[in-house]
């Protein structure tokens, strides 16, 4: 069964393969949503959890909603 301590690595692993999937890098996310390039790398590890703020600036840069992020349907 999945723990409330799981749900950070899940959102950084639907997160990280958004970016893949949409042939991005941290250092273009990072630049296109505001988001410190470290500060984002952190929350990809699963170190620190992603803010809700954060999915959904990451989601519009990547042409999507936080949704179907969060849901891991995120490309297109």
């Amino acid at each position: 069964m999945a723990t409330n301590t799981d749900f950070p690595q899940r959102v950084a692993q639907y997160v990280d393969s958004a970016i893949r999937d949409a042939g991005e890098n941290t250092k273009s996310v990072a630049e296109g949503t505001g988001i410190a390039r470290m500060t984002l790398a952190r929350r990809l590890t699963g170190s620190t959890p992603f803010t809700v703020a954060e999915v959904a600036r990451i989601a519009t840069h990547l042409g999507t909603t936080p949704e179907q992020l969060m849901a891991g349907q995120a490309a297109a």
